[in-house]
């Protein structure tokens, strides 16, 4: 998603907001807030305050709720088409909850898929969902989708090439943790797990919110015990899906990790490596320098990953559904609205450059027509002189020509044409007869015809053929032998009707 894009996360112990702006060159962090949430500072209070830290205004909104607030249940469906999945999963579900099927949100992912596929399924109370999404709209927030901490930032580190295949997320607060296992990246197991008395029981807790670890031997145990529900928790999947469970690395995170021994336990209890979560590490994330500096990963990453998080089917979770679904119109934002007018304006001017182009070629064309047409009548008049429009004056040349050529002068018979007075004279001659015409001059009243042929007897025989016709009144011939004695010169002259 493009614009500027807020990433809300909501858990037991604070709440954090983190704005950033996506362009091409990735995300630049532009504001950020923190509030704890104790006992002398509800929920409700904390989101005045952090209204008051941080700008809420921005083109999407992206959600989390605390991941005690969800359940979870892996399940085998015996077929992998995801509508038979969604269709089928509540009535799979209404015996593994605690609530009627009706009052919950209910998504799922994929986790493997084959004949049969195994999914992963989360849930909440409907009333919860409400009642956070009604917290958010005096705020004037309104999340495009609602997910799950710790889950988003799960999903940024499968989006990281070093990252292992399978891993293990541990996110630890301060009344709880959440595991999130990922096998063949994909996120296979998520698991919430409320930690008796905590670290909220112990007296520098109020520390831990500005990146100070608290000294007790207390923490000691209570991390000592938060590995062996691990271990018994991967043994238990392992057994519900039949398959070895091996993660790579463990990763770490949570306002509850930051005691100084937390990662050397943890790795010692659980016989793997230990790497902290910063989510500003990613190369596409930028922000200034004084931001930086006062940058907590434990308070920020999940709602920076938040922020940042990509929205395609299967990745991820969405409780925004069914009743609480965003209805989806033309555009969403005003933002989508200037896209579209901006895209209309690129539609046009490609529609501009085109006609343009079509305009060329076809002057480009106009003009080679016009240079032959000119070409062509200097070769049909070679008389004329200075011709500007060699189509129109060529047609009207034509014109000319044809009145010329078609009506005779005079009014003796306007119907008359030269080339019917002409066919009717060499239809009446036969063809075997020896004529050649020399020479004929159609006027408005005569026709004078003269030529030479073989004898006395065809001038006779041409005489009788014409004096039948319907063009002419009086018919006269004259005949006399040429030089050489041989042929006989004529002269006809045919009067016209």
């Amino acid at each position: 998603m493009s614009g500027n894009i807020l990433g809300f996360d909501i858990n037991e112990d604070f709440i954090s907001a983190v704005q950033v702006t996506s362009g091409l060159k990735g995300f630049q962090v532009i504001s950020r807030a923190t509030v704890m949430i104790d006992k002398d500072n509800n929920l409700d209070k904390a989101l005045e305050e952090l209204s008051r830290n941080i700008d809420m205004r921005s083109d999407t909104c992206m959600a989390s709720i605390s991941g005690g607030a969800a359940l979870y249940q892996n399940l085998i469906m015996p077929f992998k088409d995801p509508k038979k999945i969604k269709q089928t999963l509540p009535f799979e579900m209404e015996t593994l909850v605690p609530f009627p099927i009706d009052d919950i949100v209910i998504d799922f992912n994929i986790t493997k898929s084959s004949e049969q596929s195994e999914v992963l399924a989360v849930s909440a109370r409907k009333n919860l969902i409400s009642e956070y999404l009604e917290r958010l709209k005096k705020l004037g927030v309104s999340p495009y989708l609602v997910d799950i901490r710790p889950v988003p930032m799960a999903l940024w580190l499968l989006s990281q090439r070093e990252t292992p295949n399978g891993g293990l997320l541990l996110d630890i607060g301060l009344s709880g943790f959440a595991i999130v296992l990922f096998m063949e990246r994909k996120i296979a197991l998520v698991r919430y797990v409320s930690l008796d008395g905590g670290f909220e029981s112990h007296p520098n807790v109020n520390d831990m919110g500005e990146g100070n670890a608290p000294k007790s031997e207390e923490i000691d145990s209570i991390l000592q015990s938060l590995c062996v529900t691990i271990n018994n928790c991967l043994r238990s999947f392992s057994w519900q899906i039949g398959r070895k469970i091996e993660p790579e690395k463990i990763f770490l995170s949570g306002i509850g990790s930051v005691h100084k021994e937390t990662e050397d336990i943890i790795s010692r209890s659980i016989g793997l490596p230990v790497e902290r979560v910063n989510v500003s590490r990613d190369k596409r994330i930028h922000m200034d320098y004084g931001m930086e500096t006062l940058w907590d990963p434990a308070l920020m990453d999940g709602a920076l990953s938040l922020a940042i998080r990509e929205i395609r089917k299967g990745h991820g979770f969405n409780l925004r559904k069914g009743e609480f679904a965003i209805k989806k119109g033309i555009f969403k934002t005003g933002k989508d609205l200037r896209r579209l007018g901006i895209f209309i304006l690129i539609i046009l001017l490609l529609l501009l450059i085109d006609l343009g182009i079509d305009n060329l070629l076809l002057k480009s064309r106009f003009q080679a027509a016009r240079q032959r047409c000119a070409e062509l009548y200097n070769h049909s008049f070679p008389d004329a002189k200075n011709v500007k429009e060699p189509l129109l004056e060529m047609k009207q040349k034509i014109s000319e020509l044809e009145k010329s050529a078609s009506i005779l002068s005079r009014d003796i018979n306007r119907e008359q044409k030269v080339l019917d007075i002409i066919n009717d004279i060499s239809r009446r001659i036969p063809v075997t007869s020896d004529v050649d015409i020399k020479n004929m001059d159609i006027s408005g009243e005569t026709v004078h015809i003269s030529g030479e042929t073989d004898s006395f007897n065809t001038v006779n025989n041409i005489r009788s053929d014409l004096e039948p016709s319907t063009y002419f009144s009086d018919v006269k011939i004259s005949g006399k032998l040429d030089k050489t004695g041989k042929r006989v010169e004529f002269d006809l002259k045919l009067q016209r009707k």
